[in-house]
């Protein structure tokens, strides 16, 4: 970065200023004839040398500068001129005679005699790594008594430091006691026969440093008390400006202006404050006395930058309202009398340099606040800011540096504030010392050598989650994060961290306290674990529980792992065994097990007997415990026709086997709906599962209910029911059956894949078939049972019962085939006060994990047509899908993560419950498998409550193992949530596609007895098919789903048929995913059955990221940067006929790690993408219908981008 040079007319304007008031002043104060004219009028001015001749009133310098060249710092002894200028008889350059590296303009200020002035030119680093080198630390740590060889090697030795550091400036602190370490013919030099400050300047810059050095502005020889008056600033400019002529450092940082109070400014004040007022002479003495040596230095080294050395805090803010937000005991203004905010304000500095030495976490003067603050006073001018930092405070026990870290996130909260322009550090010799590791840290962290996020990181242990409590668990998980730079140990041995200093570490329990202590960068947590012994932890079912004869009745126990478990009763003794918990209740990172087993209640006799209690018996590691279960009761024998007529008044009563005995909802067995009527038959049956009592009646139509689920109806048994009549109706979104029946009879329902076959109880008359519409193929009676035969089969994605006066409606989802249109929910689960398993960093478990997750495939699924609903994070899970069910969903996808006490667990597992939402299941565990990298678990069968509905197809997703180190890596990575949200979409939309029967029409009218009513649901012919994608580019190994788009909307027959024209390259599935093979180029068609229209896609596949192309116009991409802005150019009125217009994006930067544009529209009714270029940046969108909606773009893998263009529709 160049540095302009200082702002002349600015300058000239406050000098002025200061010059009028100073003589104002002295002429109210004539009748005082010292030392007050003297601080009036300033410093004497000497031939050549004043300010007046050096800064003409009314004239203005051209700025310049002076850049690295080849990896060398240009010497600022030769930036005042040209390099072909001579500096004894200097000559008005021009532009062209500037040096060949420097930027921007160069020119020259005219003076009064009618001569060019000469350019100045400053030499600054792009961003300055600086370090102060200060005697009795660096060097002279023994004294003065050394030779001049001696020193001169102290001095190498030094600067060789600076270097191995990766500095790139030197800042010589230029005073060593009450002298000075420079040759002064008035000031008091160091008397160690070698100019320090020469040497050191020469042997920086053949190194390639930029060179900075501090100048006290109190120092004077021979002088009493702090003073500016006129001899004070005389010996002041006539000593700085020797110093800036003979050294030309690139930086002078002014020190020591300050006028605190003090036996010295009081006796500066009796000296030469006249008829002041003490603390105006105060606030006067700073000022002049920087003002007096700017003034100097710009007159005898122009190409020498002038520095401001400021204490941390101007002023709090509790004292002025302009101050920062700090509570500092000295501050410059308050306590200093300097107003170093004005000095820089007004422009006479070209730099400043501020001593942040607080800490991040400190309450007087935070770092971060600081910083914040002076930024805010230079932005908006010329003035360069630079941090120093208190390097010699490291490893203190000064609030906030015990962290040995502090000082890299120093580093980062600046970068995050900007307004810096680079930091120096205040010690040399305590970056050298490297205490607890911290300079390599921070040296790694300026070098890009390690993780921002890993600097930050201090020990964070998220299990166990108390330091001290009991447990019944054999072993204890300790999972946490940490700085992967720096060791973690558990009781004094080293514990393996993964790369991203994520741990997790079982260990076992004994019998009683265990301590365990774990240490981290100086910080340490010391656990108190009390084991208590418990084979068995807790048995179901318990309390009193009421069973029919022969009914077969589930008992379950939680024990310790490869226990052995049994259960007695009523003389009979049961084998539990072992079995994987596939329910809510599930503690996945317990050490205990769940063992099952059944046992059959004996023959009803004509009274009630009792079984006793069940007796619960487990033995494991040498002990054996037991607990007592359940009293069983077996109820009398149940006389058919004895129960009484009740309805349900559930909107759907889910129903269960009647010879079985748990409260497990089976996949065989679906809802009643709200109305049906039925007998009970038998006594009410109780089971209690801990706290929880369920009761249920027998039905006498063979299914179990709900006792709150029904109501007695006082009414007929229902009997000889009539169904008299059979409508089939279908729309775009559902195939409706409608039955005319004289009585509401219950059924059951069976499905195998190809055919649903719904069972009516007491039914004595059926209609007869009808052609099939819709989903169906065909709709026939055998008997009282309905047969619907689908058009495809797995063609099921769920179906609603309900009655409407004496007709029974089964309203079956008609499949979109892909995701334009669908109707989906995302559950995040967890969240609210549930914060899921835990992960191994604060802040990001699984709830976090979830929620983030499903955010992306919320934005992915409605990019593509979706209308998606994400339910509310914490509420209740009936919340959830009754949610789910008001919105009419087709797909439910609730995101969970998964967590086991073993850390090598891993792999993706989706669950299900009905088995029509396998096939949905096994898509999104494949997808996301291959997203994350890791083991497809498959699609399993469960009991969660989130997937027991029928209505529509619903599944549970454990993306991954927040217990495995490199699983959640993955999943707290927004780059892999991007990935794995696509994967789910995609498997969504290969589901959708593989249910789809071609039928996702306008609604047609309902079907009569007539014989052409079977042609009342005809639609359009097909007259054309399209592709969201034309050209795609792939990786040998990814896959992309297709999305086929066939017109008009109306067509009736949309089915599709997909081909690879070279399977060794790309394979394509039947619902159009592809999948790429090897290296090559091949065409993808798609073909309507209907007419025969077809869509091709070129498909391009490498072999891996290093076989990328890039057009030569575009940037090469940069890792990390991301995308921030985004512009869309196009048409802003589209007219609702389907008409398609071509819109274009362009991001900024250019060089963005990933610079594709995801696309969406906010009103699908309204707008439709119909297909996106292969760069992403040029997308097809039609007009639907009347009305206004936003065209989205958005940028990829975390980048907040997000632009809305506003298109109207019009007819």
């Amino acid at each position: 970065m160049f540095k302009d040079a200082p702002n002349r007319k600015k300058l000239i304007l406050v000098l002025s200023a200061v010059f009028v008031s100073l003589t104002l002043l002295t002429g109210v104060l004539a009748y005082l004839s010292g030392p007050l004219t003297e601080l009036a009028q300033g410093p004497a001015q000497s031939e050549g040398s004043g300010p007046s001749e050096s800064r003409p009133d009314g004239e203005q310098g051209m700025d310049g500068e002076i850049s690295e060249q080849d990896g060398q710092t240009a010497d600022s002894s030769q930036a005042s001129v040209p390099p072909d200028v001579s500096a004894e008889n200097p000559a008005p350059p021009d532009a062209s005679s500037a040096p060949p590296d420097t930027a921007g303009e160069t020119g020259t200020d005219s003076s009064d005699n009618g001569q060019a002035d000469e350019p100045v030119y400053f030499n600054v680093p792009t961003e300055m790594r600086g370090v102060m080198i200060s005697a009795g630390t660096d060097y002279l740590t023994n004294g003065t008594d050394v030779s001049a060889q001696e020193l001169a090697t102290q001095l190498d030795e030094a600067l060789a430091a600076a270097q191995q550091l990766t500095m790139n400036t030197v800042i010589i602190d230029t005073q060593y006691g009450d002298s000075v370490l420079f040759e002064s013919s008035a000031l008091e030099s160091a008397p160690l026969g070698l100019d320090v400050t020469e040497y050191l300047c020469a042997k920086a810059r053949e190194m390639g440093f930029y060179v900075y050095a501090t100048y006290d502005v109190s120092t004077r020889s021979g002088g009493e008390g702090l003073t500016a008056d006129g001899a004070a600033l005389d010996d002041l400019a006539e000593n700085i400006g020797a110093f800036a002529e003979a050294y030309k450092p690139d930086g002078i940082l002014l020190d020591g202006y300050e006028c605190a109070d003090s036996p010295a400014a009081y006796a500066g004040y009796l000296q030469s404050g006249g008829g002041m007022g003490y603390e105006a002479y105060q606030r006067q003495v700073p000022r002049a006395l920087l003002e007096t040596a700017a003034a100097a230095v710009r007159e005898n080294a122009p190409g020498v930058q002038v520095g401001l050395y400021t204490q941390a805090v101007w002023q709090n803010s509790d004292a002025d309202p302009d101050g920062s937000d700090t509570k500092a005991e000295t501050t410059a203004l308050g306590t200093g009398n300097a107003d170093t905010r004005a000095f820089v304000k007004d422009g006479l500095f070209d730099f400043v340099m501020v001593k942040n030495y607080g800490s991040t976490n400190e309450e007087t003067a935070r770092f971060g606040v600081v910083a914040a603050w002076w930024a805010g006073v230079v932005d908006g001018t010329d003035t360069k800011l630079y941090m120093m930092h208190a390097a010699d405070r490291v490893g203190t026990q000064s609030v906030g540096w015990t962290v040995y870290e502090q000082l890299t996130a120093q580093i980062i909260r600046l970068e995050e504030a900007g307004g810096s322009s680079g930091s120096a550090f205040n010690s040399l010799a305590a970056l050298r010392s490297d205490p607890g590791g911290s300079t390599t840290t921070l040296i790694q962290y300026l070098n890009d050598e390690i993780n921002e996020q890993w600097v930050l990181t201090q020990l964070a242990v998220t299990k166990p989650a108390e330091l001290t409590f009991t447990t019944q668990e054999q072993t204890v998980t300790f999972q946490g994060a940490s700085d992967p730079q720096a060791d973690v140990t558990l009781n004094g041995e080293k514990i393996p961290t993964n790369e991203s200093g994520y741990f997790t570490i079982r260990e076992e329990l004994k019998a009683g306290l265990n301590t365990f202590t774990i240490e981290h960068k100086g910080k340490s947590l010391t656990y108190n674990i009390t084991r208590i012994v418990q084979v068995i932890k807790e048995v179901s079912p318990t309390g009193k529980i009421s069973v029919d004869g022969g009914m077969q009745v589930s008992v379950s126990a939680l024990a310790y792992e490869g226990a052995q478990v049994t259960a007695s009763v009523g003389g009979q003794t049961i084998q539990l065994t072992e079995t994987e918990d596939d329910t809510d209740e599930a503690e996945r990172d317990s050490g205990y097990r769940l063992y099952v087993g059944v046992f059959t209640a004996p023959s009803a006799s004509a009274t009630a007997t009792s079984m006793g209690n069940i007796t619960f018996t487990a033995t494991a590691q040498g002990e054996t415990q037991t607990m007592q279960g359940a009293s069983v009761t077996v109820n009398k024998l149940a006389v058919m026709g004895d129960g009484a007529v009740v309805y349900v008044t559930a909107d759907q009563a889910e129903t269960f086997p009647t010879d079985t005995l748990n409260d497990n909802s089976n996949p065989n067995y679906f809802p009643l709906p709200q109305g049906t009527v039925d007998k009970t038959y038998g006594d009410e049956i109780v089971y209690k599962n801990g706290s929880v009592t369920k009761t249920y009646w027998k039905l006498e139509s063979g299914v179990r209910v709900y006792s709150s689920d029904i109501k007695a109806s006082g009414g007929a048994m229902p009997d000889q029911n009539v169904i008299s009549d059979m409508r089939i109706k279908t729309s775009g979104s559902y195939t409706t059956v409608t039955l005319d029946m004289t009585q509401k009879v219950p059924y059951k329902v069976e499905y195998d894949g190809s055919r649903l076959v719904f069972r009516f109880q007491y039914t004595a008359e059926t209609p007869g078939s009808a052609d099939g519409k819709g989903i169906f193929e065909s709709a026939s009676w055998d008997g009282s049972n309905l047969v619907l035969t689908l058009k495809k089969a797995g063609g099921f994605i769920g179906y609603r019962a309900y009655y409407e006066g004496d007709s029974l409606n089964l309203r079956f989802h008609n499949s979109p085939g892909g995701l334009s249109g669908a109707r989906v929910v995302v559950d995040p689960g967890h969240g609210g006060n549930d914060p899921g398993a835990e992960g191994f960093y604060p802040g990001k478990d699984e709830a976090d994990i979830n929620y983030a997750i499903a955010e992306k495939l919320v934005a992915d699924l409605k990019s593509q047509g979706a209308s998606v609903l994400m339910t509310q994070p914490g509420s209740t899970m009936a919340t959830r899908l009754a949610a789910a069910r008001s919105f009419n969903a087709q797909v439910l996808v609730s995101v969970h993560s998964n967590t086991a006490p073993n850390s090598s667990a891993k792999g993706t597992e989706v669950y299900y419950f009905y088995p029509f939402a396998k096939q949905l299941a096994a898509n999104i565990s494949a997808n996301v498998a291959s997203a994350l990298g890791t083991d497809n678990r498959g699609a399993k069968a469960g009991l969660y409550y989130m997937t027991r509905e029928s209505q529509f197809a619903c599944v549970l997703a454990e993306i991954g193992f927040l217990s495995n180190d490199d699983e959640y890596t993955k999943m707290i990575n927004s780059k892999y949530q991007n990935r794995i949200a696509e994967a789910i979409a995609n498997g969504v939309s290969a589901y959708l596609g593989g249910t789809s029967s071609g039928y996702y029409g306008s609604d047609d009218e309902e079907e009569g007895d007539d014989e052409d009513s079977g042609d009342e649901d005809s639609g359009d012919a097909v007259e054309s098919v399209s592709l969201d994608r034309e050209k795609l580019s792939m990786r040998v190994g990814e896959t992309y789903q297709l999305e086929a788009t066939v017109r008009p909307r109306t067509a009736e027959n949309k089915d599709v048929t997909w081909e690879s024209d070279d399977e060794d390259v790309v394979e394509v599935s039947p619902s159009g995913e592809l999948t790429a093979v090897g290296e090559g180029e091949a065409q993808v068609t798609v073909t309507t059955d209907d007419g025969g229209e077809t869509a091709v896609c070129t498909v391009k596949v490498r072999g891996d990221a290093s076989d990328d192309e890039q057009d030569d116009e575009q940037a090469d991409p940069e890792e990390g940067v991301l995308v921030e802005s985004i512009s869309i150019s196009g048409p802003d009125e589209l007219e609702a006929d389907g008409s398609r217009s071509e819109y274009t994006g362009e991001v900024s930067p250019a060089n963005a790690e990933d610079p594709g544009i995801k696309w969406s529209v906010s009103d699908p009714d309204i707008l439709e993408i119909s297909k996106i270029s292969d760069d992403e940046h040029t997308v097809y969108v039609e007009g639907l219908q009347e009305g206004t909606a936003y065209l989205i773009a958005e940028g990829y893998n975390g980048s907040e981008a997000i632009e809305k263009f506003e298109i109207r529709v019009v007819s």
